[in-house]
């Protein structure tokens, strides 16, 4: 982004993994050189929500160069607000969770990144500790599934998804 960025982001209050989500995000860009938060707005996990508090959040900032969104109803109302304010050259987006309106929005160039979860990954790893602990074995308090960071460059991985 040229060494500087404007900030903003768009999350879901009432969601703990989301709110986990941005306290991280904002812990890691909190001081960055070049870096200015332009806040938090809250989407509550619902998409129609979520896009007029994107709305609201660039109308608030003209100069407004990112949106982060910590799941996929932000993710979606950031990319509709972005197109609504007719700000694809301007502002870039990175989220979690694909949907297929950020696939559109990394093939014009505004979605820059998408965290995409591993669900199948996530299920079998839960059966495979269940049944470590009902034959009477431990497991770890957390279970580290990976994820995947799609971009340009191995979005076409992931279309037949939303065909």
């Amino acid at each position: 982004m040229g060494g500087a960025a404007k900030i903003g982001v768009v999350g879901a209050l009432n969601s703990s993994i989301q709110n986990i989500r941005q306290d991280g995000f904002i812990e890691a860009i909190s001081g960055a050189k070049g870096v200015t938060e332009a806040g938090v707005v809250d989407g509550q996990n619902v998409q129609d929500l979520a896009l007029s508090a994107a709305e609201n959040l660039i109308t608030a900032n003209p100069d407004l160069t990112a949106i982060y969104a910590t799941g996929e109803p932000a993710l979606v109302g950031a990319v509709a607000a972005v197109e609504s304010q007719g700000k694809q050259d301007s502002i870039e987006i990175f989220g979690w969770d694909l949907t297929a309106q950020a696939i559109r929005g990394i093939d014009e160039g505004y979605v820059a990144a998408v965290i995409q979860q591993d669900p199948a990954g996530m299920g079998a790893a839960a059966i495979e500790a269940l049944k470590t602990l009902i034959s009477g074995g431990m497991v770890e308090a957390t279970i580290a599934v990976p994820v995947t960071i799609v971009t340009s460059d191995n979005v076409d991985d992931f279309r037949s998804m939303f065909e």
